[in-house]
């Protein structure tokens, strides 16, 4: 994970809602403060969330090539790619598993002075062949008052 202190302080506003086969979908709604984080010509975006214990979050916003990695109480690795399905894995506690990370939509819009932007994923989740749910995942960003 990258220091805390790296990067420019972000508002960060997370809506995601899931659906898992046979079961009504859920929405979450989130408001944190984050860390965007330039490397390389690419963003990252670094928080912390509270709910069940401590997760260090990353997210590397790419059109093309994106990630979300968890650390703490979730254990958690989703690439995402237009191009292919990914190999993802998904932990908590001791017991981790593999999954396969189906994207069905992926976009990323910087604002042009950099002061935000907006990152929209939508993926499928299977283990094998079988669907263990729909995600849609939509994270806003401006800049924070440091």
């Amino acid at each position: 994970m990258e220091r805390q202190h790296q990067g420019k302080q972000v508002d960060i506003r997370l809506h995601s809602s899931i659906r898992h086969p046979g079961q009504v979908k859920e929405t979450h709604e989130f408001q944190l403060t984050g860390r965007l984080i330039e490397k390389r010509g690419t963003s990252y975006l670094q928080y912390v969330e509270k709910q069940d214990g401590t997760i260090e979050t990353i997210v590397k916003l790419d059109p093309k090539d994106a990630l979300i990695m968890r650390k703490g109480a979730v254990q958690m690795r989703l690439p995402f790619s237009m191009e292919s399905r990914r190999m993802g894995s998904y932990g908590s506690g001791p017991a981790t598993f593999d999954l396969h990370v189906q994207t069905d939509h992926l976009q990323f819009t910087k604002e042009q002075e950099g002061q935000g932007g907006e990152f929209h994923v939508q993926y499928r989740l299977l283990d094998g062949k079988s669907l263990l749910g729909t995600y849609h995942l939509t994270i806003t960003y401006t800049e924070g008052k440091s």
